[in-house]
Formats: C-alpha cells, structure tokens, sequence
C-alpha cells in the first residue's frame, strides 16, 4: 500500500492493537466513530487519534485531544 502525505501531516487510529492510517483528521475520527459503534466489548483508554507532523526532520507525534474529536462529531464534521 502506498500513501501520499498531504500537507506533512498523517493521522493514525488505534484501536486496542489495531491501527490504521489516514490523510486527513476528519476521516480518522469518522473511521474511528464506524469502528467503535461496531465494537461490543471496547475499552475507551485503548483508543486514540495521533497526528504525525513529518515537517521537520524530526517527526512530532502528538495525540488528538478528545474535545477535539468531540466537537468535530458533534458538528458533523467527521
């Protein structure tokens, strides 16, 4: 598989030991809203977004902050 980096930034879903990965914030956080309303059993501290900046030549890794995601599903904007 193969992925172009838009904008130097990419997203990844974890979910318990998966992971997925994504161009954009908004489709991360919608993939991640169809993962979870499939999951029965799942345990909410095992699920983030972190946003990779491959800016500079050091990569910064960084979590999404829930209030984030929270207010982009309530806007509808995922």
């Amino acid at each position: 598989m193969e992925m172009k980096i838009k904008d130097d930034k990419f997203f990844v879903l974890e979910i318990g030991e998966d992971k997925w990965v994504y161009d954009t914030e908004s489709t991360a956080i919608n993939s991640m809203k169809e993962l979870i309303s499939k999951s029965a059993d799942l345990n909410p501290e095992n699920v983030s977004i972190l946003e990779v900046n491959t800016k500079e030549k050091k990569w910064e890794i960084k979590e999404l902050p829930w209030a984030r995601i929270a207010i982009a599903l309530i806007k509808g904007e995922a």
